[in-house]
């Protein structure tokens, strides 16, 4: 079977969510999909994934070396098991919309990478927030990638993404998002392709322990920026991001700030 886009899936401890999100990719409609779930722990998914209108032969499963291996380990071994030239990203704990990746593919053709708004849906705060960019439009701008400090699931042609994912301990997708847009010179953006970021009491960026974990990601972040062959501006723009998170996490940390979580020390406190 012919495959239009390759979607790859991270899963750690997800046996409560996996069979939301497969099912999101099983409903895409319009688009030859397939699945490749990439298992970072012990445990056997495919009994989790639930039956839907296409061939099982559009699911595949991998693993990594070790649990806990780290979930840009898990998509870069996912992206090596993908047959598309098309890749969308999709967490175990999150869900497309159902006209995501019709949506997005055609200006993937055309310009290398796209994304749709960002759903944060908190159901235990009954919140839900949006992410788009600042002054609408149909491109995402450099400077909202870095600095609404919510994700952005690109769908990419793979030549556009040759290092892959920064294997660091956090905000792998920020850097990953700057490496596409500096590839395609452009970030397209389209109302309507939604993906669902679903936000739990027990996600990464709701857990005390992130604030220790973003402290080591952001200084790998700033190391990595002299690695990048990103115009000027761009590595200026994410230093500058970085150092300040960085600065706010490690007054939190010096504090003895206890039960804040990275979303209520970084993210929140700049959208007051």
């Amino acid at each position: 079977m012919a495959v239009d886009v390759s979607v790859i899936m991270p899963a750690f401890r997800a046996g409560a969510t996996v069979g939301r999100a497969v099912a999101s990719v099983l409903a895409q409609k319009g688009v030859a999909a397939e699945l490749v779930l990439c298992a970072d722990d012990d445990v056997d998914y495919r009994p989790l994934v639930p039956n839907g209108p296409r061939s099982p032969c559009s699911v595949s499963f991998c693993r990594t070396p070790n649990p806990k291996s780290g979930p840009s380990v898990a998509r870069n071994i996912a992206l090596r098991h993908a047959r598309a030239d098309i890749i969308a990203c999709l967490d175990a704990d999150d869900a497309f919309g159902p006209q995501r990746l019709a949506r997005l593919l055609p200006l993937v053709e055309q310009h290398g990478v796209a994304t749709g708004p960002t759903l944060e849906i908190d159901r235990e705060a009954c919140k839900t927030r949006v992410a788009r960019p600042r002054r609408a439009g149909d491109r995402l701008p450099i400077e909202d990638i870095c600095e609404l400090r919510m994700p952005f699931a690109p769908v990419f042609h793979r030549t556009k993404c040759p290092l892959a994912w920064p294997q660091i301990a956090f905000a792998e997708d920020v850097i990953l998002n700057v490496d596409l847009y500096c590839a395609a010179g452009v970030y397209p953006f389209v109302e309507g392709a939604e993906y669902l970021y679903h936000v739990r009491a027990s996600s990464r960026t709701q857990s005390p322990a992130a604030l220790g974990e973003a402290r080591a990601g952001y200084q790998q972040i700033l190391a990595l920026i002299e690695t990048r062959s990103w115009p000027q501006p761009v590595h200026d723009l994410v230093r500058r991001v970085f150092s300040e998170d960085l600065a706010a996490v490690e007054r939190a940390l010096a504090q003895g700030t206890t039960g804040a979580s990275w979303r209520t020390i970084v993210r929140d406190s700049r959208s007051q």
